[in-house]
C-alpha cells in the first residue's frame, strides 16, 4: 500500500493548512479552538487519518523557514524522519509578519490545557450627528411593502405566470452525492467531508449503471443466457445477474427461469432452494395461461424469493421430459403479467424447444465463455445458430469472458477479434471463486469486483433492449 503523505503549512499562530499532494482534492484548514491549541488540532487531524488509512501517514510539517519530517501512526505516536523524496532548495526568503515558529506536534496523546483567548470588541459604527433630539427621518417604504389602498378581486387576465424559480431544483446522486469509494471516500467517512468523485472513475460508472438499470423496461422484457457448451457459468451468472437486477429495481421485479435439461444444477446454484410444489411443472398446472386476473400472490407461491429480491422458479426434479415450445411460451405469458423482466438459464441443446423459445422471446442474449478454445468454439457455434433463429437478436447479444483456473490467454485476442468481426460486443468478468465452487451463489457473498462488473453488465443489458424499442 503506498504511504499517503500530508503537507502541513502553519500559516499563523492559530491556523494551518494541510494538503494531500497524492489526491486530488481541496487544501483543508485547520485552526486552534479555546480548548485545544493549534499542535492539538493538527495532531489529531494527522492521526484520524492515519486511522483512516490503517497504516502510517508521512507528513512534511512547514513553519516559515523551517521543515520538519514526521511519521504519525495510527495510535497517534509521531516520529521524527529522513526526507522519503528529495526537497526543493528554498532561498532565504523573509518571513510573513503573521507566521511565527509553532511547536511540532508532541508524540502520543497530547492533554492541552490552553489559556483562553482573548476577542477584542469590534468597533462600533459611528453614528451620524442629530440636528435635534426630536428629528428622526423615517426609510423610505420600498415597493415590496408598499400595499395596494383596495383589495385585488376580479378575473385574472392573460395566461398564469410561470414560476420556475419556486420550482425545487432536480437532484442528481450521480453527480452530487459526496464520493463513499477510493481516497476521497476515505477522507468523507474520517473527516466528515463532502467530495464528490472523480467524473470517470468507477464510482461515478456505478452510479451511472444504477441510474441505467433503474429505466422501464419493454413489455415482455426477457434476458437469456446461452452457449452450447456447458460447464461455461450460465446457471451462476444468471442467477447473479437477477440478483443484482432486483437489487436496484426492487422486490418482485426479476424472476429467473429454468430452462435446462432435465437433471440440471439450477436448483442446487441458488441461495434459498425452492420447496415442494415450486416449479415450472406445477405452476403450469395450477395456473391457465389464458386467464388474465390471476392475483400476484398466487403466482409468488410458485415461485422462490432470493436475498436480494429476485424470484427463481426451477424444473421439475425427476421430471420424464423437458418443456416443450407452448410451454415454456405459457410460462413465459403468465410471469410477464407479474414481473418488470425475466432472466432465462437454458440448457446446452440449440434443439430443444425451451431453447428455441427463450431466444425467440429474448430481448438481450448473454453468452459466456471462459478462455478456453472449446467454449469459444462452441460460442461462436451458438452465435451462428442465433443469427439462424433469430437475426436481429445477434445485435443484442453480449459476450462475456470469465476468468478462472485452467484459462489460455492466449485464445483471448483470437476469441475477441472473431466475435467483434461479427458485430457482438465483448465484456470482461473477473475470477470469481463462489462461481467455480459449486457451491449455493448468494449476492452479498460475491467479491466486489464480480458485484461491480454484474452491476454493469446489468445496464448493458437494459442498455440494448430499451435502445430496441426506443
Amino acid at each position: 500500500m503506498t504511504t499517503l503523505t500530508v503537507d502541513v503549512e502553519i500559516t499563523s499562530k492559530t491556523t494551518a493548512r494541510a494538503t494531500l499532494p497524492d489526491a486530488d482534492v481541496p487544501h483543508m484548514d485547520l485552526e486552534a479552538t479555546e480548548n485545544r491549541s493549534l499542535s492539538a488540532v493538527v495532531h489529531e487531524f494527522l492521526t484520524s487519518i492515519a486511522r483512516g488509512q490503517d497504516s502510517d501517514v508521512e507528513v512534511v510539517y512547514r513553519t516559515g523557514n523551517d521543515t520538519k519530517f514526521l511519521t504519525v501512526s495510527p495510535n497517534g505516536k509521531a516520529e521524527e524522519r529522513a526526507p522519503s523524496t528529495l526537497q526543493p532548495i528554498v532561498g532565504n526568503t523573509p518571513e510573513p509578519a503573521a507566521a511565527e515558529p509553532v511547536s511540532t506536534p508532541l508524540a502520543g496523546p497530547v492533554v492541552v490545557a490552553a489559556e483562553p483567548i482573548a476577542y477584542e470588541a469590534a468597533p462600533q459604527p459611528a453614528q451620524a450627528p442629530q440636528t435635534s433630539p426630536q428629528q428622526v427621518v423615517a426609510p423610505a417604504a420600498s415597493p415590496a411593502a408598499q400595499r395596494p389602498a383596495e383589495p385585488v378581486t376580479g378575473p385574472l387576465s392573460g395566461p398564469l405566470p410561470v414560476l420556475p424559480q419556486l420550482s425545487a431544483p432536480r437532484a442528481n446522486p450521480a453527480e452530487s452525492d459526496p464520493a463513499r469509494l477510493g481516497v476521497r471516500g476515505r477522507l468523507n467517512a474520517v473527516l466528515g467531508l463532502k467530495l464528490a468523485p472523480k467524473s470517470h472513475s468507477l464510482e461515478m460508472r456505478l452510479r451511472g449503471a444504477h441510474t441505467t438499470i433503474e429505466r422501464a423496461l419493454p413489455e415482455g422484457a426477457i434476458i437469456t443466457f446461452a452457449n452450447v457448451k456447458g460447464g461455461v457459468g450460465k446457471t451462476p451468472m444468471s442467477i447473479s445477474l437477477a440478483e443484482a437486477l432486483a437489487e436496484h429495481r426492487g422486490p418482485a421485479t426479476v424472476t429467473c427461469l429454468d430452462l435446462g435439461e432435465v437433471g440440471g444444477s439450477f436448483a442446487d446454484r441458488v441461495a434459498v432452494p425452492p420447496a415442494a410444489g415450486q416449479d415450472v411443472v406445477s405452476l403450469l398446472a395450477g395456473i391457465d395461461p389464458a386467464a388474465t386476473d390471476i392475483p400476484p400472490s398466487r403466482v409468488a407461491r410458485f415461485l422462490t424469493r432470493q436475498p436480494a429480491g429476485s424470484d427463481i422458479i426451477t424444473g421439475r426434479v425427476g421430471a420424464a421430459a423437458t418443456l416443450t415450445y407452448k410451454e415454456a411460451a405459457a410460462l413465459g405469458m403468465i410471469l410477464g403479467r407479474h414481473r418488470d423482466l425475466l432472466v432465462t438459464d437454458t440448457g446446452n441443446s440449440s434443439l430443444s424447444a425451451s431453447w428455441q423459445w427463450a431466444i425467440r422471446a429474448s430481448h438481450v442474449v448473454v453468452i459466456p465463455v471462459p478462455l478456453r478454445r472449446d467454449a469459444a468454439v462452441a460460442a461462436q457455434r451458438t452465435l451462428s445458430t442465433i443469427a439462424a433463429v433469430r437475426p436481429d437478436v445477434l445485435a443484442r447479444t453480449v459476450v462475456v469472458i470469465t476468468d478462472g483456473p485452467g484459462d489460455a490467454p492466449m485464445v483471448e485476442t483470437e476469441a475477441v477479434d472473431a466475435f467483434s468481426a461479427q458485430g457482438v460486443p465483448v465484456c470482461r468478468m473477473p475470477f470469481e471463486p463462489l462461481f467455480a465452487s459449486g457451491e449455493r451463489i448468494a449476492l452479498s457473498q460475491l467479491r466486489s469486483e464480480t458485484h461491480d462488473a454484474l452491476t454493469v453488465l446489468a445496464a448493458t443489458a437494459v442498455d440494448l433492449m430499451v435502445g430496441a424499442v426506443d
